[in-house]
């Protein structure tokens, strides 16, 4: 009974509950949510809301927030109509100009937290855009980008019209319409070339001014790279063309996996519209995705990300040859240090267990197989890369020859190697210049064959050596003939001495030119029509002592060189002083006199003046025709005792001994005693004059 008690005043409560509140609720009146502008022109509104219980609709609005929760200057617009969705159209409104409202449903007011909603109507002109940012891309035409932008133009009048970039003028009109009356148009342009920011677009007429019809919008131009091609190889050129930066800004591009760089910086700057291009070659890098990051130079900034990913690639090099040439295989873009990898040729392995480095790059040489003449695959293959992955490339296996060594000097032996040619051909012969030196060759069931000839005398350079047979065309390849010097004499010699030189392989009838120690000889010598060489010459003056190098060239650069010794020499004869010798002076203007060399004018002297014997040299003169010499006015040499010797020198700069250090003084009479003598020779002119006056008067 007690609880029975209890429970009928809980139950008796709930029902008052369930009266009360409904009551309450509807007391504090419906919830506003969703309160919108869906459309706006240059006279209307429309603002819709809903609510959580039907009832009516009301919207307070003005050009002003309300003073006081009062609106001064606009009307009411009420509708009894009772529903949860509500929408107001607001009429009469003044162009362009910003309203502030807000919404009521029974006793609810949303003013928007007391900030009140905001809308703004167009103008009786009006351009919007859409989108309202972009990229350039890439160009469509010159100084026109391939981004397109929708314009949706508002006009009060019909006429012609002008969207123009940046400014109103007619250089930068980017599109035209005619409107046929008042009304909303919408048309599309190509977004000009420009640098990044903000940029105006204009609605104007034909007069270009901001006095007549005109409204404006902007549009956001973003960087952006376009790169080309997108994959690749190692060593393709990547071209990459950036629009839309900073005029005049600096750029720096650098190839990266992940976080690692992989290729050096490349700069480039931006012209007045924030356009630049680069050609940026793939380094050597393993397969896989890359970035190519473009930022500001030598920082970590990133402004513009694009990827690129390196694919495998072979090249051969030849690309056709003969049976058992050899070819180079050149492996990149594989995986970094990837194993097993292998050539084929035709489908056969010619070259296994190929590591490729860090790099994924790598280097085979394969011999081409027996094969008849025809084009054949290679291909390469490794642990991670497929060959489907990998471009094969064509290898054509012709008919041909090869020769050994291709650099040879006459006498050498040539051995000539043919492939290609028919399976036991007969015939088949090898000419050098059209001149037959092997004939008879018996040829394999593969069509192989060898033979040899010694290179006879031929000049300098390449020289053609043909192949053929009963059945096989002419093919042919070059032995190159080299200069070589053959025997010289003497091994060593001094300035002047001679040298007989003889040599082949040079050029025919062309000047030599010899240079010992790098001087040279200075005579008018010539190669044989041949191309030998059969010369005399003398060692050079001035070449300097010891061991170096004799060079001979022709004017075609035909060259070769030998070692060759410089030895000094001494002339047998020295000269004889005969004065001054042991003699007093009273002059400094000394004459000299020796015993030289006789009968000959190649010869001339030097002479030196010391104050001691046999060394200190105060004074020398070289270069003197005849066996004497006086000092000049300006060589005088003043008091004192010294030591005069000779030497004489040929034309070629060998020397004499030094004669031997002879003495000799310069005693010059002292000055006082040129002046007592002067003093005395006036007095007797005095006399003398005197006497003659005396005598006249007398007279």
């Amino acid at each position: 009974m007690r609880i029975k008690r209890i429970q009928a005043p809980i139950i008796a409560g709930l029902l008052l509950l369930t009266l009360i509140l409904p009551q309450l609720a509807l007391a504090a009146g419906p919830e506003i949510s969703g309160v919108f502008v869906p459309t706006i022109t240059q006279t209307t509104a429309t603002i819709t809301w809903t609510t959580n219980t039907t009832s009516d609709s009301q919207v307070n609005y003005g050009t002003t927030r309300p003073k006081g929760g009062t609106w001064e200057s606009e009307p009411e617009s009420p509708d009894p109509a009772e529903v949860t969705h509500h929408s107001i159209l607001l009429e009469g409104l003044t162009p362009n100009t910003t309203y502030y409202f807000e919404v009521v449903s029974g006793t609810s007011i949303d003013n928007n937290g007391g900030e009140h909603y905001s809308f703004k109507t167009l103008a009786w002109y009006a351009i919007t855009l859409d989108p309202a940012c972009g990229v350039c891309g890439d160009l469509w035409k010159p100084k026109v980008c391939d981004e397109v932008i929708g314009v949706t133009a508002v006009v009060a009048a019909g006429g012609d019209y002008r969207i123009c970039w940046d400014s109103r003028a007619a250089a930068n009109v980017v599109e035209t319409f005619t409107a046929a009356g008042a009304g909303t148009y919408t048309l599309t342009f190509n977004m000009p070339e420009a640098k990044r920011g903000i940029h105006k677009v204009y609605l104007t007429n034909t007069f270009y001014d901001d006095l007549g019809p005109s409204a404006v919008a902007e549009f956001v131009v973003n960087p952006s790279v376009k790169i080309v091609p997108e994959e690749g190889t190692v060593g393709t050129e990547v071209t990459l063309n950036g629009y839309g930066f900073d005029a005049s800004q600096a750029i720096g591009v650098t190839l990266f996996q992940g976080e690692v760089k992989k290729g050096e910086e490349k700069t480039a700057t931006a012209d007045a519209k924030g356009s630049w291009t680069m050609t940026y070659t793939v380094p050597a890098t393993p397969a896989g995705g890359y970035t190519f990051n473009v930022g500001p130079p030598n920082t970590d900034e990133i402004w513009v990300i694009k990827y690129f990913k390196v694919t495998p690639k072979i090249t051969a090099t030849p690309s056709s040859g003969t049976v058992g040439q050899t070819i180079k295989v050149d492996g990149t873009g594989f995986a970094s240090e990837e194993e097993d990898i292998e050539v084929t040729f035709d489908g056969e392995v010619r070259k296994e267990n190929i590591t490729a480095d860090e790099d994924g790059s790598w280097t085979a040489n394969i011999i081409v197989p027996i094969r008849t003449c025809d084009d054949y695959i290679i291909n390469a293959s490794g642990k991670t890369t497929r060959a489907r992955d990998v471009d094969p490339v064509e290898f054509t296996v012709v008919a041909g020859i090869a020769v050994t060594p291709a650099l040879a000097y006459v006498g050498d032996e040539i051995t000539v190697t043919g492939g290609g040619f028919a399976p036991g051909e007969s015939g088949v012969k090898v000419t050098l210049d059209g001149t037959v030196v092997a004939t008879n060759i018996p040829v394999d069931i593969y069509g192989c064959w060898e033979s040899s000839f010694n290179l006879p005398g031929s000049a300098y350079g390449s020289h053609t050596v043909s192949a053929s047979g009963e059945t096989t065309a002419a093919v042919t390849t070059t032995v190159d003939t080299q200069a070589q010097i053959l025997e010289f004499s003497p091994a060593e010699g001094a300035p002047g001495d001679s040298i007989s030189l003889t040599g082949n392989g040079f050029h025919g009838s062309q000047d030599l030119t010899v240079t010992i120690g790098g001087i040279d000889v200075s005579e008018d010598i010539q190669t044989k029509s041949n191309g030998n060489i059969v010369i005399s010459f003398r060692v050079p003056k001035g070449s300097p002592e010891g061991k170096q190098t004799l060079v001979v060239t022709d004017e075609g650069g035909a060259t070769d060189q030998v070692d060759f010794t410089v030895t000094r020499k001494t002339l047998s004869t020295t000269p004889l002083p005969i004065s001054p010798k042991e003699s007093k002076l009273r002059s400094g203007e000394v004459t000299f006199k020796w015993q030289g060399v006789t009968g000959d004018t190649g010869y001339t002297y030097t002479l030196e003046i010391s104050t001691t014997a046999g060394s200190g040299n105060i004074w020398s003169k070289s270069g003197i025709a005849e066996s004497s010499y006086t000092l000049t006015e300006e060589e005088a040499l003043p008091k004192g005792t010294y030591y005069w010797r000779v030497k004489i020198v040929d034309d070629y700069g060998n020397e004499s001994a030094r004669s031997d250090s002879i003495e000799f003084t310069v005693s010059p009479i002292p000055t006082w005693v040129w002046v007592v003598v002067g003093l005395v020779v006036l007095v007797v002119l005095m006399v003398v004059a005197y006497r003659e006056t005396k005598f006249k008067v007398t007279e």
